[in-house]
């Protein structure tokens, strides 16, 4: 696909694609290139570079973390379906529980998970402080629990 057409938008979803598929050790400009049937340099045109490929990637898996509305459900049941939500994220993408060791992963995908978790704990009555306690300690278990089926991911990529 000539650069003209290419989108940030078709990188994105292909990179998510590839990185789905390889990992983190498995996504290259030319490896996305040929699946999007463009040169590599049309692939850095539209991001840049690898690491804000792979920031872009993180923060569009976000958006599949769903914001539960805790004035309808009521805010335990939104905490919980957020925290399912997120590792459900997490293990469809095994890739992003290894990049946030290694990539400053921050965008409006997780600002806009961020905002709605501090307004579900902010809902129960947490203070400013105690809401963000609350969604750093759910994030750090979550990802924790994230951690297993990711390392499996990676091992199985490995022997195959």
């Amino acid at each position: 696909m000539p650069r003209d057409t290419l989108t940030l938008e078709q990188i994105v979803t292909a990179a998510v694609e590839l990185l789905d598929a390889e990992g983190l050790e498995g996504l290259n400009m030319r490896a996305l290139g040929n699946r999007l049937d463009s040169a590599a340099t049309a692939v850095y045109w539209h991001v840049g570079s690898k690491d804000n490929l792979v920031r872009l990637a993180a923060d569009s898996a976000w958006h599949e973390v769903g914001l539960p509305d805790p004035g309808q459900i009521g805010w335990r049941a939104a905490a919980e379906q957020m925290a399912t939500d997120l590792y459900a994220m997490l293990t469809r993408h095994p890739w992003l529980v290894q990049a946030f060791g290694a990539y400053q992963l921050y965008g409006p995908g997780k600002a806009r998970h961020d905002d709605h978790a501090l307004g579900v704990y902010e809902a129960a009555g947490f203070d400013a402080l105690r809401a963000e306690q609350a969604l750093t300690s759910v994030f750090t278990f979550v990802l924790g629990n994230a951690l297993g089926p990711a390392a499996t991911s990676s091992f199985m990529r490995k022997l195959s």
